[in-house]
């Protein structure tokens, strides 16, 4: 089985040697490796030059995360195919893992694995997201998407894709995924086919102060920012679902996210002038917060109750304690910022 690994890279030279050397230490023999250089401007283009003929080297101007993808689909041959960041790292027995996994589960549209965190300089941290075993997902989660939307999903390289479900959404609209790419295949690779992961560590994720959202300020044009983004995502699943012929429940246009609810919760108490939901109340939202938070089966019980909690507290806190509750949102990026502490990473 043809592995294909594509690293997605813009400016970061001083990561991609270490992500084009894991690529090529891989112990399993029949891999492709794509580097796509999205209109670097700093020394990376004679670094991947460095590598001659041992990678298939694509340089474009700057188009965005999608964009870069996107070439990488476009030029990959792999039977499952690996969205690596430039600024992390495989385990050398991460594309035999991978291989292993679809072939034993042929119908698998998408993989994930756990990921251990390193800093700037690849020190190991000594955490792994998710820090608990158990939480990523193995299911059919189409009509789950549908409904509930939330379940624990990897970044961009603690994953990969069948090539035949990828034929199915690819290309990413580089419009709306200049930044996370990614969400947008979470939204739309689970109407292809099961989910399944590996509780193994096959990866590293780098922690350092380019990473993208993850120091973003908490803050209403944030949580403003999250809703539209959640709006479009849920509008290209939609339209994929449609294409596919997937039969979604008949009120699908209402999931009941409780990431959504709780970026929506959150710019309301904010700022309630520019608040996009002008029909929303604290006491509306909370209530079904309350319930998307105890009915998502992807989450373990502590998760759905914490959550719950927090919805609970938010519609009949006082106005003073409004920052303070915000700041404990689910899915902010300060959870962010240390990977949640092995909680849900929503579809964002």
């Amino acid at each position: 089985m043809r592995i294909t690994i594509g690293i997605v890279n813009f400016n970061y030279a001083r990561f991609l040697r270490a992500s084009i050397d894991s690529a090529l230490t891989q112990l399993h023999d029949d891999l492709e490796i794509v580097v796509v250089d999205d209109g670097s401007t700093d020394e990376s283009a004679a670094i991947i030059s460095s590598y001659g003929d041992r990678v298939h080297a694509v340089m474009q101007d700057n188009g965005g995360q999608a964009a870069a993808m996107n070439t990488v689909f476009a030029h990959a041959t792999g039977d499952a195919v690996v969205f690596l960041d430039a600024d992390d790292a495989l385990a050398p027995r991460a594309a035999a893992t991978i291989a292993e996994m679809f072939q034993r589960h042929p119908d698998t549209a998408w993989l994930m694995w756990r990921l251990a965190l390193v800093d700037d300089g690849g020190a190991d941290l000594g955490r792994i997201r998710p820090h608990r075993t158990g939480v990523m997902p193995n299911a059919d989660l189409r009509r789950h998407l549908a409904r509930w939307r939330c379940f624990h999903w990897q970044p961009t390289s603690g994953n990969a894709f069948a090539r035949s479900a990828l034929a199915e959404v690819m290309p990413i609209p580089v419009r709306d995924y200049r930044m996370s790419a990614d969400a947008y295949l979470a939204n739309v690779v689970p109407l292809c086919g099961p989910v399944r992961s590996v509780d193994d560590v096959l990866g590293q994720y780098r922690l350092h102060g380019s990473n993208n959202f993850a120091f973003q300020p908490v803050d209403e044009s944030y949580f403003r920012g999250q809703i539209a983004r959640q709006q479009v995502s849920h509008g290209h699943a939609l339209h994929v679902a449609a294409r596919l012929g997937v039969d979604l429940p008949a009120d699908v246009r209402d999931p009941r996210d409780a990431a959504f609810l709780a970026f929506r919760m959150s710019s309301l108490l904010l700022d309630h002038a520019r608040h996009p939901y002008p029909d929303d109340t604290r006491r509306s939202l909370a209530r079904q917060g309350v319930i998307a938070a105890l009915g998502n089966r992807q989450l373990g019980w502590r998760n759905r109750f914490r959550r719950a909690a927090w919805f609970a507290a938010c519609g009949f806190v006082r106005q003073r304690s409004f920052a303070a509750l915000v700041s404990r949102a689910p899915d902010t990026p300060a959870q962010r910022a240390t990977l949640l502490s092995g909680q849900m990473h929503a579809v964002a």
